[in-house]
């Protein structure tokens, strides 16, 4: 499968996923919901387990363009397991993480990221955000936006992950709440010679 091309200049990517609504949760930190709906993205990857598409974009503010994957919760929906959309420079993989063995297992989505072409790859399932350069490659997780547990209101800490990509650079924001305060951190990556290296 040939990638989809997205844009030729700066691209801000909302990456977020397992909402799990309304099955567990029905909204999203009030803080998250103000930051999206501020702020101007070309894009949103998904990384599955939304359950219910309408139940998911009624609890957030309008969203661009949707690459949405399928989860192992998703039950009746025609998503694909994964997408590949090259974006500026980089080539981003996105899938769920039902695949991976042991759960979240980053030396098994580095070899399936390499097996694509991928420079980046994005999943979910574990509910844990992770950013990790791991031989070359830059894997992200964004966990749950909905600090979505096993029970019906529950709640765990809360996710999610923006993408600046202008040319091979690539910032990642990570938004990260216990629904009291709010942690916000950046790292930069930049692509040289096929590879993601970290930039200071």
């Amino acid at each position: 499968m040939d990638p989809v091309k997205v844009g030729m200049k700066t691209q801000k990517v909302l990456v977020f996923g397992d909402t799990h609504m309304p099955t567990r949760t029905d909204s999203i930190p009030p803080s998250f919901y103000e930051q999206i709906k501020q702020t101007q993205y070309n894009l949103a990857l998904v990384t599955g387990d939304i359950v219910r598409e309408q139940a998911m974009r009624a609890a957030l503010p309008p969203l661009p363009k949707c690459y949405i994957v399928k989860g192992n919760m998703d039950y009746g929906h025609d998503y694909r397991f994964h997408e590949q959309l090259q974006i500026e420079d980089v080539n981003v993989l996105l899938l769920h993480g039902t695949q991976l063995r042991p759960r979240g297992s980053i030396k098994q989505f580095h070899e399936i990221i390499c097996r694509v072409g991928a420079d980046i790859g994005i999943h979910g399932h574990t509910h844990k955000p992770a950013i990790d350069l791991y031989e070359g490659k830059l894997i992200i997780n964004p966990g749950t936006i909905s600090g979505a547990t096993s029970g019906w209101k529950g709640r765990d800490d809360a996710s999610f992950i923006e993408l600046e990509i202008s040319s091979s650079e690539v910032r990642v924001i990570l938004h990260n709440t216990d629904w009291h305060f709010v942690k916000k951190s950046e790292m930069l990556f930049s692509k040289k010679n096929g590879d993601m290296f970290r930039s200071e």
